[in-house]
C-alpha cells in the first residue's frame, strides 16, 4: 500500500509572492516532494483488512496507516489507487511560488497523464482493460433491467436498455494541461454527457483496480437513465413522466431507511430565484424592466418543466437523486458481480477494491493527513493555505445554502446504498445496520 502526495506530481505555473521567505517555502516542498518519490519507490502490496461495521467511517479508518504514502493502496497485480486528494491541495500553493516546480520523480505514467502517448504501450494496455470492463458493466446494467421488467413496464424497459447500449466510452490524451482542464481532466474523474450518450474516463484513472473502475464505470453508466435524465431525449429514446420502470427506488431513495434523498419543491426553486432578485435589488436599486423580465421568466420556465427536471442538479440545485440512483444501480450490478465469486478472498477483495476511488477522495481521515501534512510544509510561508485548510475541515461555514453542496454526503451514499446489498455485507464480512433499507 501506499498514497501520493500528488501535490507536487503536477507542474505548476505560480503567481510571483511578495513575502522574501519563498526560499524556506519552495525548501519544505523539495523535502516533501523527496519524501513523496522515495514513497512510492517503497510501495509494496496491500493486503485488503478487514471492514467489521458496513459504514465508510470503518472503511476509511482501515487506510489510516497509508495516508502519508504516495499509494493509498496498490494490489498484488500493479494497481494503484494514489492519493487523489493531495492534488486539490496543490492548486492552493500555486499562488506560493513564483516558478514552476519540478514534478516528482515518479515511476507512474498515468500520474502526469499529459506525458502519455496514444503509442505508449502502457496506456493501450489500460485502455484495452478499461474498455473490457466497460463491456462487461453495459451488459449487466440491462442483465439488471430486465429482472424489472413487467407487462405493464416493458416498453419503458426496452428504452432504457437501448439508451445502456448506446452509451460510448472514452479516454483521451491532452497536449497541456490547459486542453486537459477544459475537457475536466485537471483531476481525476469520470463523467456522463447526456448530449452525446457518452464517458469520459479521464486518463488518471486507467491504472486503478478492476473492481474500483468496474464501480466507477456502473456509476457513471447509470447516469444515462438516473430520474433526471431518463426523460430526456438521448439516443431516440426518453421515458415519460410517470413512466418511469424505477420509479419505486426512487421513492425508496428518500427514505430515511435509505439514504434520504432530498428533493427540492417547486416553491422552494422559485423562491430562490425571488430571492435572487430581491438582493439584487437591495444592492442596486429598482432593477430595469430587461431584469425584471428575465426574473420572470426564469420562474415561469421552473413552473413548466418541473415534472420533467425536479431531479436535475442543474434545474434543482440539487443532486441528491441523480447520485442516489446512480449509486444504487452501481451497487446492484457489483453485488452481483461479487456473488458469482467461489473463492471468498476474492470476492472480498473485489467488494473493498470497488469504493477505493471515493475513498481516496472523501475519507475524513486521509483528508486531515494530507491537509496538515502539507500545512506543516508551506502554512508559515503560504498564508492563502491556512483559509484553504479551514474551508476544507469545516465545509458549513462556507456553505451559503444546501445547493453549494454538489454532491449527497458520502456517508450516506456509502452506508445507505453502496454497502447496503447483502452479498457486499457477505463478501466484506462486516455487520450490517439492520435499518438500512436495500430498496429493491
Amino acid at each position: 500500500m501506499a498514497h501520493s502526495l500528488i501535490l507536487f506530481l503536477i507542474s505548476v505555473t505560480a503567481f510571483a509572492q511578495s513575502e522574501p521567505d519563498y526560499q524556506a517555502l519552495f525548501k519544505n516542498l523539495e523535502k516533501l516532494r523527496t519524501e513523496i518519490s522515495q514513497s512510492e519507490k517503497a510501495a509494496v502490496a496491500c493486503e485488503v483488512p478487514t471492514v467489521t461495521q458496513c459504514n465508510f467511517g470503518d472503511y476509511c479508518q482501515q487506510l489510516r496507516s497509508q495516508s502519508q504514502n504516495f499509494y493509498l493502496y496498490k494490489n498484488g497485480a500493479g494497481k494503484s489507487v494514489p492519493n487523489f486528494f493531495f492534488i486539490r491541495l496543490a492548486k492552493q500553493v500555486e499562488g506560493c511560488l513564483d516558478k514552476r516546480l519540478p514534478e516528482v520523480d515518479t515511476q507512474d505514467p498515468f500520474i502526469n497523464p499529459v506525458k502519455l502517448q496514444k503509442s505508449n504501450p502502457a496506456y493501450q494496455t489500460e485502455l484495452a482493460r478499461t474498455t473490457g470492463i466497460f463491456a462487461d458493466v453495459k451488459k449487466r446494467a440491462v442483465a439488471l433491467l430486465e429482472t424489472r421488467r413487467t407487462t405493464e413496464n416493458s416498453a419503458q424497459i426496452d428504452q432504457e436498455i437501448k439508451r445502456i447500449n448506446a452509451v460510448k466510452m472514452a479516454s483521451p490524451l491532452f497536449k497541456d494541461s490547459f486542453e486537459m482542464q477544459r475537457a475536466g481532466c485537471d483531476m481525476p474523474n469520470a463523467a456522463y454527457q447526456s448530449d452525446n450518450n457518452s464517458i469520459t474516463v479521464c486518463p488518471q484513472l486507467l491504472n486503478l483496480p478492476d473492481s474500483t473502475l468496474f464501480s466507477l464505470l456502473s456509476h457513471e453508466i447509470s447516469h444515462s437513465i438516473d430520474p433526471c435524465n431518463a426523460h430526456k431525449h438521448i439516443s431516440g429514446t426518453s421515458v415519460p413522466v410517470g413512466k418511469n420502470p424505477l420509479q419505486n427506488v426512487v421513492a425508496c431513495l428518500k427514505s430515511s431507511s435509505s439514504m434520504g434523498a432530498k428533493e427540492v419543491s417547486e416553491k422552494e426553486i422559485i423562491a430562490r430565484i425571488s430571492k435572487e432578485e430581491s438582493d439584487l435589488t437591495k444592492e442596486f436599486g429598482t432593477l430595469s424592466s430587461d431584469f425584471v423580465d428575465q426574473f420572470k421568466k426564469r420562474k415561469k420556465e421552473v413552473s413548466e418543466n418541473f415534472s420533467t427536471h425536479q431531479h436535475c442538479r442543474g434545474f434543482s440545485g440539487n443532486s441528491d437523486m441523480q447520485e442516489g440512483f446512480a449509486d444504487w444501480m452501481s451497487s446492484k450490478i457489483l453485488a452481483q458481480k461479487v456473488s458469482e465469486f467461489t473463492d471468498p478472498q476474492q470476492a472480498k477483495d473485489f467488494a473493498y477494491e470497488s469504493q477505493l476511488f471515493i475513498a481516496g477522495s472523501e475519507c475524513q481521515n486521509v483528508k486531515v493527513a494530507a491537509i496538515n501534512r502539507v500545512a506543516a510544509a508551506v502554512e508559515k510561508d503560504c498564508p492563502p493555505f491556512a483559509e484553504y485548510k479551514d474551508m476544507l475541515l469545516n465545509p458549513e461555514k462556507y456553505q451559503q445554502d444546501s445547493s453549494d453542496v454538489p454532491h449527497p454526503k458520502t456517508s450516506r451514499r456509502v452506508d445507505k446504498v453502496l454497502f447496503a446489498p447483502a452479498e457486499i455485507q457477505k463478501a466484506l464480512g462486516c455487520k450490517a445496520d439492520s435499518k438500512t433499507s436495500v430498496c429493491e
